[in-house]
């Protein structure tokens, strides 16, 4: 029987904190995942550990308030009589499952109906105020799992990684005291990339770089109904198991050519070779558009384990017939050459731009690129050794899970993807989760017994199941 856990804050607050997240839609937008472990997590231990964490982390209790360019969180308890700002509690959802984690069965631990159970949604309003963190612990016979869903301007995936990191480290040493973590802040910013220049005064393009946001109802509305039109109504979610030696044959064959290849540069390659053989009709657009999130807080300054939204927009455009004509491994270093020149005067450009349609613009007119229905692949890695470390005694990390729904009723866009971790043999791998049309997953199967590096392929929808060199199955 699920229960939930109201906590206020344990001690006086009043503090205001300008938060550093650079994007202009973030202020409304939640995110949320679902880490799995190997064993039970105590409950009373959990929500000690929980309080303990959030007294080095306030801002989770605060509100959010919109003042010019900037968004402030505002801690203020005891809440001030009549006042509904300043102050919001953190949820914790309990729940038991009578039944043993389904580690083995890829088709139900990915699919979105179940993780959609264990990840929170957006926190739901609690005394006129919708809270910015809410948490839910989910007991199996041999597993635990804790989902989070947070408020995106107040950090990203490597801040809130760090709070779960802290979390674990209190729940398995309660007398330890560490302090609390650095919050950085718009000041923070810039004085490490220096003011922005004011006498540039000619407004910026509504359309951001390579049509990452724009600012326009109506493209927004054509986007829109093509998304409902094709993506929702055709787009199936798709597994891709990446087999990790593979991937370091490909990073083997780029540093032969000169170039330091990631992981995450192999998947994106994998991703636009897959989009571009999925696209060979003669009529599609001769550009395709590359965007994917990074971390800049190197750019920034920021320090380490600090609190903030230090996401850049990596993007490019490309020329759909490299697409065709190029190997994984000479696009992993197209992948490469995108994340090395988004630098200072890039962020600067992207940061001035933010700004400025935070001024002069609601954020109901912000809508994100992949929404229009582009021709276009994004990525979002979450992938972190960080997550390895995290484990409350005996439970230690098994895998990450997020949902391939947009929201309860409708189906992420094709091309939409996400890298999530697992762990196996002690060893961090890769499942890329992707949205494809219907016919887009045959092609994959036509192509798998080129790619070495992924291991094997799931429709979840249906349990189709590709494997490298192996004809079409039924997943069991």
């Amino acid at each position: 029987m699920a229960r939930q856990l109201v906590l206020t804050p344990s001690e006086p607050l009043k503090r205001t904190w300008a938060l550093s997240a650079v994007d202009v839609a973030l202020k409304d937008m939640f995110v949320s995942f679902a880490a799995v472990f190997s064993g039970r997590i105590d409950t009373e231990r959990f929500t000690q550990a929980l309080r303990a964490t959030l007294i080095r982390y306030p801002f989770f209790h605060g509100t959010l308030r919109q003042q010019e360019d900037a968004v402030l969180v505002i801690c203020h308890h005891p809440p001030r009589p009549g006042v509904r700002e300043g102050m919001s509690p953190v949820g914790l959802d309990i729940d038991e499952a009578d039944a043993p984690f389904p580690t083995g069965d890829r088709r139900v631990l990915y699919a979105g109906d179940f993780v959609s159970r264990l990840a929170p949604g957006k926190p739901p309003v609690h005394d006129g105020r919708r809270p910015l963190l809410h948490l839910k612990l989910t007991h199996f016979r041999d597993a635990s799992v804790v989902g989070l869903s947070w408020n995106h301007a107040l950090t990203d995936l490597h801040g809130i990684y760090d709070f779960l990191h802290a979390v674990s480290d209190a729940y398995s040493d309660p007398c330890r005291a560490p302090s609390e973590p650095p919050v950085f802040d718009r000041r923070d910013i810039w004085r490490h990339l220096g003011e922005p220049d004011e006498s540039a005064d000619s407004r910026p393009s509504r359309e951001g770089r390579h049509g990452i946001v724009h600012i326009s109802r109506a493209r927004a509305t054509l986007g829109i109904v093509r998304y409902l039109k094709q993506a929702v109504t055709d787009a199936v979610p798709v597994c891709l198991f990446l087999d990790e030696d593979g991937v370091d044959g490909i990073k083997a064959q780029a540093l032969a050519a000169g170039t330091k290849v990631s992981t995450n540069d192999v998947v994106n390659a994998t991703l636009l070779k897959f989009f571009g053989e999925c696209t060979r009709e003669p009529r599609a657009s001769p550009e395709v558009g590359l965007y994917f999130p990074i971390d800049v807080r190197d750019l920034l300054g920021a320090p380490p384990g600090s609190v903030a939204n230090c996401l850049g927009n990596a993007s490019a455009v490309l020329r759909r017939a490299d697409l065709w004509s190029s190997t994984v491994t000479e696009l992993a270093i197209r992948n490469r050459a995108v994340v090395s020149a988004y630098g200072t005067a890039q962020l600067q450009e992207d940061l001035r731009w933010a700004d400025y349609w935070r001024r002069n613009t609601g954020p109901s007119s912000v809508y994100h690129h992949w929404l229009l229905g582009r021709d276009r692949v994004y990525s979002s890695n979450w992938t972190s050794q960080e997550l390895a470390r995290v484990r409350f005694d005996g439970a230690a990390f098994v895998t990450l899970l997020r949902s391939s729904q947009l929201n309860k009723w409708l189906l992420l866009p094709a091309f939409h993807s996400t890298v999530l971790p697992r762990m196996e043999d002690g060893r961090m791998k890769q499942v890329v989760r992707v949205s494809v049309r219907r016919e887009h997953f045959q092609t994959l199967a036509r192509h798998l017994a080129d790619w070495p590096h992924v291991q094997e392929a799931i429709r979840l929808d249906t349990g189709e199941r590709l494997r490298r060199q192996a004809p079409l199955a039924r997943a069991g």
